[in-house]
């Protein structure tokens, strides 16, 4: 009786060690993607260090004034005086010029980026393949704005899901009006078969690209009985990671590591809310409401 006992109990030591080993592999994971974003948010050129964007078209300029007051300093698609700094868009070039700065052209750098001789940053990013964003950034902004942390939900095994992952061998595109009114371009690269409080969801996903040999991630986007309440009003992401053109079949999507719409935290970013597919649930994993609220609320359409 006594052996038999303590095989019952070896067995139940130890058969719990792979699930026990896959959950500590998740939830380090999971402290490890709550770190990053945070210092993604707070950094140099993160959300709470933006202090102004402007979109710029070919043969357009924007223009930075100088001032005492550098939490003041704006874009200006109009020439100003004492000039601090400009950006001419004009024949795939993005050059930044001024006092004390040589001639650059930012598509040219690595980050795209350049810092100015008071400290701010002005980065470029694509809008659409013809359009640009000027960013400037204050790296001071998020202590002037009491940014601490993201928040999130307590991490749950529960929001990791299993799914069946069915291919679209040509992506599919979808145009859209993001949340900033302007036109968007995704492409539905599948569907993700998933069970959510007993209820069978088959989640489209999508790509920024539109080739497989590009792709190598799945965005699934997401909104449900959180949305608005405790976590953003527009929805959140969740992503699935695999070798480029390779997604496996079976995927596992582990909600826990979902983050808001860029929009929650900046009305400067266009974000394709109109995309995301209701859960009818509560979702309470991933990134919660965000907390500074001086961003924006979602106009959900």
């Amino acid at each position: 009786m006594e052996t038999k006992r303590s095989w019952l109990l070896y067995w139940l030591l130890f058969s719990s060690v792979p699930s026990f080993a896959a959950e500590h592999t998740g939830y380090q994971d999971w402290l490890q993607h709550k770190e990053e974003l945070a210092g993604y948010a707070a950094g140099p050129t993160g959300y709470y260090s933006i202090q102004d964007m402007r979109e710029l078209h070919p043969g357009s300029v924007a223009y930075l004034a100088s001032s005492k007051k550098v939490d003041r300093i704006r874009w200006s698609d109009k020439s100003v005086k004492n000039v601090l700094a400009r950006v001419d868009y004009k024949d795939h070039t993005a050059v930044i010029s001024g006092p004390g700065i040589q001639d650059t052209d930012l598509l040219q750098l690595p980050d795209r980026q350049i810092q100015l001789p008071n400290h701010l940053i002005v980065r470029v990013s694509f809008l659409h393949e013809t359009s640009l964003k000027v960013w400037l950034y204050n790296p001071t902004l998020p202590v002037k704005r009491g940014f601490k942390s993201l928040t999130f939900f307590g991490y749950d095994t529960r929001g990791v899901l299993q799914g069946i992952f069915h291919r679209y061998e040509t992506p599919a595109a979808v145009s859209y009006l993001d949340s900033r009114d302007e036109e968007g371009t995704m492409y539905v690269v599948g569907t993700l078969k998933v069970q959510v409080d007993g209820k069978s969801y088959d989640l489209k996903t999508y790509s920024y690209q539109k080739s497989w040999d590009d792709i190598e991630a799945l965005l699934v986007l997401l909104r449900d009985r959180t949305s608005g309440k405790t976590s953003y009003a527009g929805g959140r992401v969740a992503e699935v990671h695999f070798p480029p053109g390779a997604p496996p079949e079976r995927m596992t999507i582990d909600l826990n590591g979902s983050y808001s719409f860029l929009c929650a935290h900046s009305s400067f970013y266009n974000c394709p809310l109109v995309l995301a597919t209701r859960i009818d649930a509560e979702l309470n994993y991933g990134e919660k409401y965000p907390p500074l609220f001086s961003a924006t609320k979602a106009v959900v359409r």
